[in-house]
């Protein structure tokens, strides 16, 4: 097995520290229908501390007088810079926290292109300073085991992210791992100077990605020059081509959304409210399902969904029929009172 090693150790430069006054902006949340549509897993229940990104973290700091040297300030800082920087990169991640989190940080799913279902994904941040061995990589793979049912699928990928390189020693135990593992190198500013994966990580379907070096993102006051202060940044890049970034995938997942609920809305008769939707989506998950809105289907000009019209009719049908029967319990209601 090989590792996929896309950089030279002279496209790295200094870490420099973040400024804790800079707040990037905020992660978003997929609405629980959308995510419930697209059969995305359901993410942890975020944590009693009111803070589910950077900057509602760095709000409940200042509230609580919560000191920038402390261990918890700098390693869940670290983690909400983590969550914002893979956005770019196609990850939505949410911070699991707390004692029962199972050595895990952040839980998500990897939108890579070409495949209709999302990679589930499990985050370890490493915020040390020390040096790193390859018994990191070990405790990753022991999360694999103890991550949440939604991800235990089969079908997901371990990320190990440090603000340090990757020493030899994690990069043969990445090599040796029988798990498909991703290692990260982002920075406490926030940019992304090194990713690496092994080939467990490409059977999973996503040979096409690569790296690529992006000069014109340098930090620290440098103007995209290798060598300048900051250094260079890398994207992660799918045939070639860099990856949108979950603002991109998020708008495209909502226009397949509309595409597809005005399929029903067509068939239905008219406009639906929230309550429409959701009997909708429980008689589709009950009847087919696999039937979510074809992302891939969109781009290809067809149809945003896999049901045949037949298909689509007996869910219709079903829907009336459970419309008319509560129709007849209201009459009753009202007879009787």
């Amino acid at each position: 097995m090989r590792i996929h090693r896309h950089l030279r150790p002279l496209l790295f430069s200094p870490l420099l520290s973040f400024p804790h006054h800079i707040t990037p902006p905020h992660s978003k949340t997929i609405h629980t229908f959308t995510q419930r549509l697209f059969k995305l897993p359901t993410p942890p229940t975020p944590t009693p501390n009111n803070h589910t990104n950077l900057p509602t973290f760095l709000t409940h700091a200042s509230r609580t007088a919560l000191s920038p040297s402390s261990t918890t300030y700098i390693g869940t800082h670290y983690e909400y810079t983590v969550q914002q920087t893979l956005r770019a990169s196609n990850f939505t991640l949410h911070r699991t926290g707390g004692r029962a989190d199972a050595g895990i940080d952040l839980l998500g799913t990897w939108h890579v292109p070409s495949r209709e279902h999302p990679v589930r994904t499990i985050v370890q941040c490493k915020a040390l300073k020390t040096k790193l061995g390859p018994n990191l990589v070990r405790e990753l793979e022991g999360t694999f085991a103890s991550a949440p049912a939604g991800w235990r699928t089969g079908d997901e990928v371990g990320v190990l992210v440090s603000p340090r390189e990757a020493t030899r020693g994690v990069r043969e135990a990445l090599a040796r791992s029988a798990f498909p593992l991703v290692w990260m190198l982002v920075g406490r500013d926030g940019v992304l100077r090194q990713a690496l994966w092994n080939g467990r990580v490409e059977e999973l379907g996503l040979g096409a990605l690569g790296v690529e070096v992006r000069y014109d993102s340098c930090v620290g006051g440098g103007e995209g020059k290798k060598g300048e202060k900051g250094g260079a940044a890398v994207g992660l890049t799918w045939d070639g081509e860099g990856l949108s970034g979950m603002d991109a995938v998020e708008g495209e997942m909502a226009r397949a959304e509309e595409r597809w609920m005005g399929m029903w809305m067509g068939d239905a008769g008219g406009e639906m409210g929230d309550a429409e939707r959701w009997e909708l989506l429980e008689v589709v998950e009950r009847m087919f399902p696999e039937e979510k809105p074809l992302l891939l289907g969109m781009e290809m000009g067809k149809c945003c969904s896999a049901l045949s019209e037949e298909e689509r009719a007996r869910v219709v049908q079903t829907l009336r029929g459970r419309r008319a029967l509560e129709g007849d319990d209201e009459r009753v209601a009202a007879s009787s009172g």
